[in-house]
């Protein structure tokens, strides 16, 4: 599932390997936003169970709404990727370019930023 995400399906197997050991399995409840447009983004999701809404303004444009359905084997928060790659660092996290609603219970597992702050807080202290 992570190889459906365009960056990581040009990694080695190494690379996906320690990628997939820092997933950390999230629950969302029905009518839970786990993204909104504009706020700061601090998780990247894979979804496992369950279905959402994911719709966006384009930054409050006048007349603009762009809407789909997120549902097993897609993707969430991928503007985290860009800050997480980014080599100089960086606490400020990326903006939602989304907003996305669980419609259902949904099951997922998460890469969080909070991985990249604790590795840079070690290098820094080394």
């Amino acid at each position: 599932m992570v190889k459906k995400v365009p960056l990581f399906d040009q990694m080695d197997e190494r690379m996906l390997d320690a990628i997939c050991e820092r997933l950390k399995p999230a629950l969302s409840a029905e009518g839970t936003f786990l993204f909104r447009e504009g706020d700061l983004v601090n998780e990247m999701l894979f979804i496992i169970r369950g279905n959402l809404d994911s719709y966006t303004t384009n930054g409050g444009r006048t007349g603009f709404f762009n809407s789909c359905r997120i549902g097993p084997g897609d993707f969430c928060g991928e503007e985290l990727l860009t800050w997480a790659l980014d080599p100089r660092p960086c606490i400020i996290l990326p903006s939602s370019t989304r907003t996305v609603k669980a419609i259902s219970e949904v099951e997922a597992f998460a890469l969080r930023a909070e991985e990249k702050t604790t590795q840079q807080a070690t290098k820094t202290e080394i």
